[in-house]
């Protein structure tokens, strides 16, 4: 029996992966975070005063987000391949692989 269903990759199977990880553990380490709480309350008053600046215009805000969000996006996993490749050569520097 012919499927038209292409299986992902190892590198497919391993973005999806890391995507859901990095989500979880950040979610994870920040709920209970008092400096994240901080931060986050403060983005959120920044972010209710641009908007009360903006008035009518509060669609660029939105328009801002979604852009920085889709930027976000693209750039998580490189980062996370960073941190990979960092722990991979300081695993060598040690000695282990």
């Amino acid at each position: 029996m012919e499927s038209n269903y292409a299986y992902p990759n190892f590198a497919e199977n391993f973005r999806q992966c890391c995507a859901e990880s990095y989500g979880r553990l950040s979610y994870e380490q920040t709920k209970n975070h008092p400096e994240y709480q901080r931060a986050s309350d403060t983005c959120s008053e920044l972010y209710q005063k641009i908007q009360e600046q903006l008035g009518e215009n509060d669609e660029w805000i939105d328009k801002f987000d979604a852009a920085k969000n889709w930027v976000q996006t693209i750039e998580s996993p490189y980062i996370y391949q960073q941190g990979f490749q960092d722990c991979i050569y300081l695993l060598r520097w040690l000695g282990i692989l």
